[in-house]
């Protein structure tokens, strides 16, 4: 196809500056965007940023000989989320380039959204959130393709998951998926990665050569457990050495005894429902604890007997006791009472002071 970039973001930029001179903030480009390797690799329009409502008007799609044009906005509150590593279309944002400005002022805060993406992933603990949380998506999209029937969207289920993986993945190496294809699709990207899983690419590939639901059921079922493996594994090396607050874990304790207590009543009176229900409660605490205190894990319904609960309650106390273990090593007195009188007594003695 002709070379027609430059002719089309002068026409954009004469548009805004005729029509929307102050309804749009900012005209951005990158280079080689949506394009295929035989076309020009010039810098082309992307996106827009409206200043007013009737900013959002400018937005065009079109077709000029075979090839799709999309003139899109993005808000700066878009801007912002994408520059949090809320989205996975960080490499339109970080590609950017201004093709015009409404104001210097404008422009600044463009750029300086891009300097929150590379101070996002210098930032090794909020790199790792960001990919926990791409790894609670992947969850959810799994438990909804675990019930498909059809081997369609078995396999689109299959191809989000695959992606947000991988977004995973460069999350955690400080960096973003450039959403390209080819020889730089984003498995081949992963690949060239220092921290992501050996046979990442070899997963990927048993994926989308499945044939059946089934076979591609499998094939994701695998690639999610080894993901979710070096994520989770990744994660917890690099924790181990931080500073954690000792007194959040006691604050914890302190409104976790109750279910501690009921949870011993319970499997005392073999009330096999209300024993497992509690333990589901204390499981989702125990787990979020060791990420966010480094503690070893701990698996309390691993141990569920419905025929065997006392066992089970045992359990819960020597992880009760775990617990209160750690915050003594920590030099954390853990405030008990034995009876209101000492209470009263002590916070008497708080109030005199």
């Amino acid at each position: 196809m002709k070379d027609i970039d430059k002719q089309l973001i002068d026409w954009a930029i004469d548009t805004i500056k005729s029509e929307y001179k102050e309804d749009v903030a900012l005209l951005i480009g990158q280079k080689g965007g949506c394009k295929i390797p035989t076309d020009p690799q010039n810098v082309a329009f992307d996106f827009f940023v409206p200043a007013t409502n009737r900013g959002y008007q400018l937005c065009r799609t079109f077709i000029i000989e075979d090839m799709g044009y999309d003139l899109y906005p993005i808000s700066w509150e878009r801007l912002e989320g994408i520059a949090d590593l809320n989205e996975r279309i960080t490499f339109a944002f970080m590609n950017g380039v201004v093709l015009y400005a409404r104001t210097k002022e404008e422009e600044k805060r463009f750029l300086d959204l891009q300097q929150t993406v590379r101070r996002r992933l210098a930032d090794r603990s909020y790199c790792e959130k960001k990919a926990l949380e791409k790894l609670e998506a992947v969850m959810e999209i799994y438990k909804t393709m675990a019930f498909a029937k059809e081997l369609g969207q078995v396999r689109k289920a299959a191809g989000g998951i695959m992606m947000y993986l991988s977004y995973a993945i460069a999350t955690v190496n400080g960096t973003y998926i450039n959403g390209r294809f080819g020889k730089d699709q984003y498995v081949y990207e992963v690949m060239e990665m220092l921290e992501r899983p050996d046979d990442y690419a070899k997963n990927c590939q048993e994926v989308i050569g499945g044939t059946t639901v089934e076979e591609v059921l499998k094939a994701t079922h695998h690639l999610v457990e080894t993901v979710r493996e070096f994520l989770l594994g990744k994660i917890k090396k690099e924790t181990e050495a931080r500073n954690y607050n000792y007194e959040d874990l006691a604050s914890w304790y302190y409104e976790a005894r109750y279910s501690f207590r009921r949870l011993a009543y319970y499997t005392q009176q073999e009330d096999a429902f209300s024993s497992y229900e509690l333990g589901c409660y204390l499981q989702i605490e125990f787990d979020e604890l060791e990420n966010e205190f480094g503690l070893e894990h701990m698996d309390l319904l691993g141990t569920y007997d419905v025929h065997n609960l006392k066992e089970y309650g045992k359990k819960a106390e020597q992880i009760e006791q775990y617990v209160l273990t750690v915050l003594k090593d920590q030099g954390i007195a853990v405030k008990i009472y034995p009876d209101l009188a000492h209470f009263l007594e002590d916070q008497n003695k708080k109030e005199r002071e």
